[in-house]
């Protein structure tokens, strides 16, 4: 061998054991400055106020500020493309729902990102389920009221969610499945529009979250017929779920979880992962979720992200069984 190549490889040596101690080192003193937080989703609902939460705790954990960002658009879908583009070094972290992970996938048929294999599942955050809620006035007080109604009328009843594709959207129509009926789908453009079309009248009935939803029933301005979580919620506690109300078909819930770019340092993922395990299961946050029909679900690192990537098929084929059309 010349001794050109004996020194070419000896450079590429030098460097890639220098790169190598290098990333070590970083990963050891992570995190030496501010980091990010990405909410793919506008401020002020569930999922800005659970990353709020969460990013103080992370923040008083590492030592540094953890800022949270909006970045709405596209479903989740522009906030996820950012941070799947951004520097896998731990710095840009990712709030993602089943939403985000696994239904869009469905959903977007040109989609420029894969969240499910381009971003990597940190740690699970929480699980929450919907209620199927009517206006106080209504004359439908329980689900076998709805379902004796939309049998005499197929069509007649309608429901409103946040928009195609929303867990808002997919559990009704999984009660619609379950139940055997037909109801009218009144998509809108967000939960706020939605849900003041259910206070004033203008629509049968509305799956939505309890922190959404709590107060608008404690004010004896909406009823709640059932929930779609797999037990009743400690909140509520005089509501069934769907199952008790004879329709075990129709629960659902959805997810959260904390995600980095996929090249993301395994010791450096671990960190976080730690410390989220910690933050999720902290007192003052699960008593906090609790009130809001929220839990912890305890997956971390691989195990999270080996969930996540069952959940693609899975709710798959509950946008297709509920008729929306991919964009």
């Amino acid at each position: 061998m010349s001794n050109l190549n004996l020194l070419s490889r000896w450079v590429r040596w030098t460097v890639g054991a220098s790169l190598a101690m290098a990333g070590m080192a970083n990963a050891a003193d992570y995190p030496t400055r501010p980091i990010t937080l990405v909410v793919p989703f506008a401020a002020g609902g569930i999922s800005d106020n659970q990353s709020r939460l969460i990013a103080r705790k992370l923040s008083d954990a590492l030592g540094q500020p953890v800022v949270v960002e909006n970045r709405p658009g596209a479903s989740g879908m522009v906030g996820a493309e950012y941070v799947a583009r951004a520097p896998a070094d731990g710095y840009t972290l990712f709030y993602g729902t089943h939403g985000t992970q696994a239904a869009n996938l469905a959903l977007y048929r040109n989609a420029r990102v894969d969240p499910s294999r381009e971003l990597r599942g940190v740690h699970s955050l929480f699980r929450q389920s919907a209620i199927l809620m009517t206006n106080a006035t209504s004359p439908y007080r329980s689900v076998a009221d709805v379902v004796k109604a939309a049998k005499e009328a197929p069509g007649k009843l309608n429901f409103a969610s946040a928009g195609q594709g929303t867990q808002t959207h997919l559990a009704a129509a999984r009660f619609e499945q379950a139940a055997g009926i037909k109801l009218t789908h009144v998509p809108y453009k967000g939960q706020s529009p939605a849900m003041a079309d259910l206070l004033g009248g203008s629509v049968d009935m509305m799956f939505d979250y309890p922190e959404t939803a709590l107060p608008q029933m404690r004010a004896g301005k909406l009823r709640a017929l059932a929930v779609s979580a797999g037990k009743r919620l400690e909140v509520m506690p005089d509501v069934p779920t769907m199952a008790e109300s004879g329709y075990p078909g129709a629960a659902l819930e959805g997810w959260s979880g904390i995600f980095v770019p996929a090249k993301t340092p395994d010791d450096v993922v671990a960190r976080l992962s730690s410390e989220l395990d910690k933050a999720t299961n902290a007192p003052d946050v699960t008593a906090s979720m609790a009130r809001i029909g929220s839990f912890p679900m305890g997956l971390a690192d691989r195990k999270f992200q080996a969930f996540v990537e069952s959940e693609v098929p899975r709710w798959r084929k509950i946008v297709q069984d509920s008729g929306a059309q991919p964009e």
